[in-house]
C-alpha cells in the first residue's frame, strides 16, 4: 500500500498540480494508495504519525518541498517499517537534488512504482531546550537560518514561484540580510572532544546533504550514508566578502574563502549568548543558548533515483 502525503500549498499552489497527474498514473496503473492533504503547518508530521502508528510495514510518499519531507520525517514512529519516497514540488528541493532523485513527477511517480534502487541513508537530529528534531538535508543557526526566517512568509518567494524562479528567493534575501544581519560569538564543541571559539559569526550549518537554500553546495563532499554530519562555519569576513561569496557556492567553489571552515563529526554541540535564529530543513525555529546535532546512521531506507 502507498501512502501519500501531499502539500497542495508548495510551490504556490504547484503541490495540488503535481498531485493531479501524479493521480492519473496511478489510476490508470490501477495502484493500491491512500492520500490525505496537509491543512497546516505540521499536519504531514500528524499523518505521518498516524500512518506509521499500525505497526505494518508502509511505502510513505512526500509529495512537497524540503518542509514536507521535514515535516513528514518528524511524525515516522518506526523507521524499520517505512520505505521512504518523494516527489519534489518545492523552491529549493535539496533533498531531491542531494540523493539525485527524478525532479518532474512523471518520472519520480514512475521510479517509485517500478524502484530500481534503493538507498539507506543518515538522519540528522538536533536537540534544544528538551525537544529532539530530525532533519533530512540541514539545520542550523545565524544568517541562513534568518533568510529562511523571512522566506517563510515573503512575498517575493510566491511571485518567483509563479515565474518558475523559486529558488532565487533565498539570493534575494540572503542580500537583504547581509546588510542586516549581526554576527555574534560562538563555542563549537566537537564530538565531545575538541573546542573551539569563534568571535564573529554569521552562521553554522550541521549538514546530512550536500545542498541547502535551494542548490547552495554549502558542503561539497557530504554523503547522507557516511554516519558523519558535515558542519561549515563562516566567520570573521566582510560583508562584501559575504556577497561575493554566495554565488560561488553554488558550485561549491566558496571553501576558497578565509573564515569558512568544514568539519565532519558524528556530533557537536554549539554554544552562544541570546536568541538566534534556527532552522532545520528549512523551517524556522528561535533557540536560546545552546543546541546539539548528531548523526543517526543508516536509519531510513529510500526508493533512490540511482
Amino acid at each position: 500500500m502507498y501512502y501519500f502525503i501531499v502539500n497542495p500549498s508548495s510551490r504556490s499552489g504547484r503541490g495540488k498540480l503535481v498531485w493531479r497527474s501524479v493521480e492519473q498514473i496511478l489510476e490508470k496503473e490501477e495502484v493500491e494508495y491512500r492520500v490525505f492533504f496537509t491543512a497546516y503547518r505540521y499536519h504531514a508530521t500528524q499523518l505521518a504519525r498516524e500512518i506509521t502508528s499500525r505497526n505494518t510495514r508502509v511505502i510513505l510518499v512526500a509529495v512537497g518541498g524540503d518542509g514536507t519531507v521535514d515535516e513528514i520525517i518528524g511524525g515516522i514512529q518506526d523507521f524499520s517499517k517505512v520505505t521512504f519516497a518523494y516527489i519534489p514540488t518545492g523552491s529549493s528541493n535539496d533533498f531531491a537534488r542531494s540523493l539525485d532523485l527524478p525532479i518532474s513527477p512523471e518520472a519520480a511517480i514512475h521510479n517509485i512504482l517500478h524502484p530500481s534502487y534503493y538507498r539507506t541513508i543518515d538522519l540528522g537530529l538536533a536537540s534544544y531546550r528538551g525537544r529532539r528534531h530530525y532533519f533530512a538535508v540541514s539545520c542550523g543557526c545565524g544568517f541562513d537560518a534568518a533568510v529562511c526566517h523571512e522566506a517563510i512568509a515573503s512575498p517575493l518567494k510566491n511571485l518567483l514561484n509563479r515565474l518558475k524562479l523559486g529558488k532565487l528567493t533565498y539570493v534575494g534575501i540572503a542580500l537583504k540580510q547581509i546588510l542586516m544581519f549581526r554576527k555574534f560569538p560562538m563555542t563549537l564543541l566537537l564530538d565531545e572532544n575538541g573546542k573551539l571559539h569563534f568571535k564573529h559569526t554569521y552562521f553554522i550549518s550541521a549538514m546530512n546533504c550536500s545542498y541547502e537554500g535551494g542548490g547552495l553546495k554549502m558542503c561539497p563532499d557530504a554523503q547522507t550514508d557516511d554516519g558523519l554530519l558535515d558542519l561549515c562555519v563562516v566567520e570573521g569576513l566582510s560583508k562584501l566578502t559575504i556577497a561575493l561569496m554566495f554565488p560561488t557556492a553554488f558550485w561549491g567553489k566558496h571553501l576558497i574563502f578565509r573564515g569558512i571552515h568544514i568539519y565532519r563529526v558524528k556530533s557537536a554541540e554549539i554554544y552562544f549568548t541570546g536568541g538566534i535564529p534556527f532552522h532545520a530543513d528549512g523551517e524556522p525555529f528561535t533557540i536560546h543558548n545552546t543546541f546539539q546535532v548528531s548523526c543517526i546512521p543508516k536509519v531510513l531506507t529510500v526508493i533512490a533515483g540511482k
